[in-house]
């Protein structure tokens, strides 16, 4: 999918229609009304931030730098998923967020996949993402894809996904 604001339906486990698209900086504010909801307030390396002002610049710098994927209900932003591009070294950093309400049903599957044929369509050679170890849905969906843990231990884990780019 580009970047071209389409938006796609689909059918989350419970059956029940959402929309995923790739979206732009007029989303921003039903992004923050996402993350204003979101719980718990701070989540991997303080993501999303806290505070609102913080919170505003954060969406701003996402919207303005990265792929933006959304997955909207009832015209609410449920997820969001981002690709942090750096060309330079041929790789992307992967964010993900869902609305409690809405994980365990698909919605996140179809995030990560979307982003990762951005990816690979923007021709990345790797994807990465940091993860608290405790993150357990979170490192099923990753591993799922693939991803697979960078040598370490800790709190954080960053785990990474080497891409083959489309042809």
């Amino acid at each position: 999918m580009d970047s071209d604001n389409q938006l796609i339906t689909l059918m989350d486990k419970a059956g029940v229609p959402f929309q995923l698209g790739s979206r732009n900086r007029d989303d921003a504010r039903s992004l923050r009304d996402m993350y204003d909801l979101f719980t718990p307030k701070k989540m991997s390396q303080g993501l999303p931030p806290e505070g609102s002002e913080a919170r505003r610049q954060w969406i701003d710098c996402l919207l303005q730098r990265a792929e933006n994927f959304l997955a909207w209900r009832d015209d609410s932003v449920i997820g969001h998923a981002a690709l942090l591009a750096d060309f330079s070294r041929n790789d992307a950093e992967f964010l993900i967020f869902i609305l409690n309400s809405h994980r365990g049903r698909g919605v996140g599957t179809e995030l990560t996949k979307t982003a990762l044929r951005r990816a690979s369509h923007l021709k990345l050679g790797t994807v990465w993402l940091a993860v608290e170890g405790h993150n357990m849905r979170a490192i099923g969906l990753y591993k799922k894809f693939g991803f697979e843990f960078c040598p370490g231990n800790g709190w954080e884990r960053s785990m990474v996904l080497r891409l083959q780019a489309e042809r």
